[in-house]
């Protein structure tokens, strides 16, 4: 299944365990199944960080990337 890639910038702080986010970073993401808006990015930590709907907006869509 092919995964769809996106850029998005954070629209809220997130702390996940030590890793934290500040609100305008952005990132690589995927989304986790097809009909979820819920996406996946890499923190620099190597741990796979989930980020909801409401938590970012997406920039750059896989072609623009």
């Amino acid at each position: 299944m092919a995964k769809t890639l996106m850029l998005i910038k954070l629209t809220q702080d997130l702390v996940c365990g030590t890793d934290t986010f500040s609100t305008g970073e952005e990132f690589e993401a995927v989304l986790i199944l097809p009909r979820s808006q819920t996406v996946e990015f890499i923190a620099d930590s190597g741990k796979k960080i989930r980020v909801f709907n409401y938590e970012y907006m997406k920039v750059a869509s896989a072609t623009e990337i």
